[in-house]
């Protein structure tokens, strides 16, 4: 490699590396933004259910907090990973079409 190959390498790596951390940032903010808002949700329906429902409001709060959090995430980690199985089906399947001999 020559220096400015070299160079540009070094800084493709700090802007990559910066990108990253950003990202990673951004991630943090947004989950806890997430939980936030479930903290929240929850307890608007704890305010409008407890009662009628003949439980304290804090197990109410509580449980209505983990399902307004749990269950989307859980919605969209299976999205995810059927959408990766998908991705990886298809590359498979031009991977075979392009070199049937493997």
């Amino acid at each position: 490699m020559r220096g400015s190959d070299e160079e540009t390498a070094r800084v493709t790596r700090e802007i990559t590396s910066r990108a990253i951390r950003r990202l990673d940032v951004l991630e943090w903010v947004i989950f806890g933004g997430a939980v936030a808002l479930a903290i929240l949700g929850g307890g608007l329906l704890a305010l409008l259910l407890a009662e009628p429902l003949g439980f304290g409001f804090r197990p109410t709060w509580l449980v209505a907090s983990l399902v307004l959090f749990v269950v989307p995430g859980a919605i969209a980690v299976l999205t995810l990973r059927r959408e990766e199985r998908r991705r990886a089906r298809r590359l498979d399947q031009l991977r075979k079409e392009r070199d049937p001999d493997s």
